[in-house]
């Protein structure tokens, strides 16, 4: 019997309630009306739990209600997985209580400082553990009464003005519910969160720094335990993408974290972020010397939204009119023409200036369409296919062929202005929090190597669940590389323009003539062009919400712009296409590349003849190269679609490629040069 009380034990323990998680109430319904905040009035001191705050439902509780005793405790419904992203929330947090006192009247302003000071207004905020629900505890301590309100509603305008569907359960002078909610709003008060420091001084200014968080409390001797294995929101339910304001705020306000700031806290190990005293000094320490982002107002810098439904577009935080002055539009749409015809005459070889402006062109459509790319992908990402919807574009080949110069246009043509990122910040955590923060609007890396591609990039790219905000922007890179610089996983997922036309580096004075002319056009270019764009795309979407081809939809729209704006035929260049001219051609530089591999003068008999070369054997073709000490082959079969490569018959320098669908990659037959004509004569004499 003794044997068996560990597994008694055991089992108990898996039964046991502990008061935490998900909670049931089993009560009674009386009656129910509307909303009125009058609900708050007859009270003196309030608890407040909630996950979201609204700065003016703050003011109005501090200004208009009596409470000589206030406490609010900040939570957070998305799960908080590492330092900065509860920095960040504790800066949102921090700042908008702040801005809340701040905000008050002079004669309220004292009167508050007063009740902060005497510690009878009070915040907290979140430290690392979730806590969404939301309760409200009023009491009256000269005659007893208690209300306790809990349900859906957090602290906000928006949840209390009858703007969208809330619930709230009251319980008036009910002793176990009083007793109940008190006793989980105290338990998480007391376990969960830090009190946020408001000294008068720094009040008036409404701003939190770094090194203010509550969470790098310099008097905390203990080390933070972070787990960062907690599960994220599943995606494809629907709620997920739903996302509140204030979540989105707080990515900007993580996003806004220097490099230098965010390298000094640790990487998880082991499923876990250990955040020490001394790192905590580290941070505060280095923080005070570099200028942060501070307010909201400063972090929502490059942002673009857009309200298909309302047919509203936001820029920057303010308002974007769509009605377009079409005089400027016109002259935007002839800059534009003239900037593409500026290829002719002076950019050489490749595949011909013709093949360059088409190209370019659909760069052009991509980058226009781009801010309605993530309703496309997060609906792909449910019931479609999402390769079809590319949120990077890449654009890359030989120097000098007007990669920077064309995206530095077209962004100047869209927001006034040549949007770009330092490319020291290319890393994956910076993606992933542009990924949050920039809403629509497209980000811009230049000049992009190859490590930082493999390093950073490629699993962003490959990532096909939408990130969990409801608009999220595309990415534009360019870089001076070879084709071999990607994987067959990003060519397919992102959209690919490849060029070897360039304008000659050594007529210097044609470059400088150029450049000025470019600089000419981007200097009288307006907004209105692309503002017409957007008008014109909106209404498109009425008749069709969620074109399954984008490049037809887009090119369609760009080409008609033109030719109406310019009262002619738009050039041959810029005409409408789709999704499969595109795809059909976005594998070129990969074809070249193993023609010139499989040229007749390289084929061989049998192996051995030569060092390197290839072999037709029946279903197969065998290419032989010389590795170096490391293994490593010349050619760079990472570039070439999956489906072409025997990978089990293929080792070390000896690639087997399936000669059917090698083929028809090609879209030709392997086969004649000189092993081919004595193969033939061979079989002839034979006979």
């Amino acid at each position: 019997m003794a044997s068996r009380e560990p597994e008694q034990l055991e089992n108990r323990s898996l039964e046991f309630d502990d008061g935490t998680g998900l909670r049931v109430a089993h009560v009674r319904f009386e009656t129910e009306a509307k909303f009125d905040w009058s609900l708050f009035d007859g009270y003196d001191r309030i608890r407040i739990l909630t996950y979201s705050a609204g700065v003016s439902a703050i003011v109005r509780l501090l200004d208009r209600h009596g409470f000589r005793d206030f406490e609010c405790v900040f939570g957070y419904e998305g799960t908080l997985r590492t330092l900065k992203d509860i920095l960040a929330f504790q800066q949102v947090a921090s700042g908008d209580t702040r801005a809340a006192i701040k905000n008050l009247s002079d004669e309220r302003h004292a009167f508050i400082l007063s009740r902060v000071r005497e510690g009878q207004a009070r915040f907290r905020v979140l430290r690392k553990q979730i806590a969404h629900a939301k309760i409200y505890l009023l009491d009256n301590t000269a005659n007893g009464s208690t209300r306790a309100l809990i349900g859906s509603a957090n602290l906000s305008e928006t949840a209390f003005g009858g703007r969208q569907s809330e619930t709230l359960v009251c319980f008036d002078d009910d002793a176990s519910a009083w007793r109940h909610y008190l006793g989980m709003y105290e338990t998480i008060r007391d376990r969960a969160s830090d009190e946020i420091p408001l000294p008068p001084e720094r009040i008036e200014s409404s701003e939190i720094s770094v090194q203010e968080a509550p969470v790098l409390n310099a008097d905390d001797l203990s080390t933070l335990v972070i787990d960062t294995t907690e599960s994220e929101p599943e995606p494809g339910n629907g709620a997920s993408f739903n996302v509140p304001a204030q979540i989105e705020r707080i990515e900007k306000m993580k996003a806004a974290l220097p490099p230098p700031i965010a390298n000094l806290i640790p990487p998880p190990r082991n499923g876990r972020q250990q955040i020490t005293p001394d790192i905590r000094r580290t941070i505060v320490r280095e923080s005070s010397r570099i200028r942060v982002v501070q307010t909201e107002e400063e972090a929502d810098h490059r942002e673009l939204s857009i309200d298909r439904d309302a047919k509203t577009v936001t820029l920057l935080g303010k308002p974007l009119s769509l009605d377009a002055d079409l005089a400027a539009a016109t002259r935007d749409a002839d800059l534009l023409a003239a900037f593409f015809s500026s290829y002719e005459g002076t950019f050489e070889g490749g595949m011909g200036v013709e093949r360059l402006q088409r190209d370019y062109f659909i760069l052009w459509s991509w980058l226009y369409f781009a801010p309605f790319m993530c309703d496309l992908r997060t609906l792909a990402g449910h019931q479609g296919d999402i390769f079809r919807f590319p949120s990077f574009a890449i654009v890359y080949g030989k120097p000098s062929c007007g990669k920077s110069s064309l995206i530095e246009t077209l962004m100047t043509s869209m927001f006034g202005k040549a949007y770009t990122i330092d490319k020291r910040e290319f890393t994956k955590a910076r993606l992933r929090d542009i990924q949050h923060a920039y809403k629509r609007f497209p980000a811009v890396f230049d000049d992009i190597g190859r490590s930082a591609i493999r390093s950073h990039g490629e699993d962003v790219i490959k990532d096909e669940n939408p990130p969990q905000v409801a608009e999220f922007p595309c990415f534009v890179l360019s870089m001076n590389q070879e084709l071999k610089a990607f994987t067959d996983q990003i060519v397919k997922r992102s959209l690919m323009i490849y060029t070897t036309t360039a304008l000659p580096s050594y007529k210097e004075e044609l470059r400088h003539e150029l450049h000025l002319k470019i600089q000419d056009v981007r200097r009288s270019l307006s907004t209105h062009f692309y503002r017409e764009y957007l008008r014109r795309a909106l209404d498109r979407f009425d008749e069709n919400p969620h074109p399954a081809d984008w490049l037809e939809f887009s090119s369609t729209v760009l080409a008609g712009l033109l030719g109406d704006l310019r009262d002619e035929s738009p050039p041959q260049w810029c005409t409408p296409l789709s999704w499969d001219d595109y795809a059909g051609k976005r594998y070129e530089g990969v074809k070249t590349r193993i023609e010139h591999l499989l040229r007749p003068a390289t084929r061989m008999k049998q192996e051995g003849d030569q060092p390197t070369g290839w072999i037709l054997e029946d279903a197969k073709v065998i290419v032989i190269e010389q590795t170096d000490t490391f293994g490593r082959r010349e050619f760079d079969w990472e570039n070439v679609p999956s489906t072409l490569i025997d990978e089990n018959a293929s080792v070390g320098g000896r690639t087997v490629l399936n000669r059917k669908e090698l083929e028809e990659f090609l879209d030709k037959k392997l086969g004649g040069g000189r092993a081919n004509i004595f193969a033939k004569i061979f079989h002839h004499a034979r006979r």
